[in-house]
Formats: structure tokens, C-alpha cells, sequence
């Protein structure tokens, strides 16, 4: 999956996968928590298919309540649940794969 490395390359911050279990606190992570806990939000441009880009990557983002997700030059995309209890963060992959960040 090309997703978590990408992102991974994006965020610049992200730990190992570490696998947890997901507590009942957890819930969908807004928008605006996102960008705020990942740095180089701001450095984003928005393209004109509705993508955010850095400038010189080729990768596009998309963040949304809840989710990122990565459109990658072959317009091939992929995209990860983003969780939190408001402190910690977590993304999830389709596979059910989780990252801690």
C-alpha cells in the first residue's frame, strides 16, 4: 500500500505503525484537528481537481473530517481513516492497519 509512506513523506512526523487497540473514546477526527496536528498544513495549494499539493511533489492531499486521502500521479488514490480521543491520533488503513501520530 502506498498510502502510509506517502504520508509518511508528507507529515515528516509520523511514528512506526504500532498496533492498538482502539479505545471508545475514539472518534472521527475533524478537518480542522488534522491540520492542526500535522504540520506543513499550511503549505498546501489547492489544484484544480480539488487536491492540495507541496510544491515540487506530485502526490496530492485531500483532508476531510475523518480522513486523508492521497492521490498519487498515476490519478490512482488511497485513503486512511484519521481517529482521535482529542490527544492522541491515529490513522487507519482499509486493511484495518493502524499508525499512531
Amino acid at each position: 500500500m502506498r498510502t502510509l509512506p506517502a504520508l509518511a513523506g508528507f507529515f515528516s512526523i509520523l511514528l512506526p505503525a504500532i498496533a492498538f487497540a482502539q479505545t471508545a473514546t475514539m472518534r472521527a477526527a475533524s478537518e480542522a484537528e488534522i491540520r492542526q496536528h500535522l504540520p506543513g498544513t499550511s503549505e498546501l495549494k489547492e489544484g484544480s481537481n480539488g487536491y492540495e499539493y507541496r510544491e515540487g511533489s506530485k502526490n496530492g492531499y485531500k483532508i476531510n473530517n475523518g480522513e486523508v486521502c492521497v492521490r498519487f500521479p498515476d490519478k490512482s488514490t488511497d485513503c486512511v481513516n484519521v481517529k482521535t480521543d482529542g490527544k492522541n491520533f491515529q490513522m487507519i488503513d482499509r486493511k484495518g492497519g493502524r499508525t499512531r501520530f
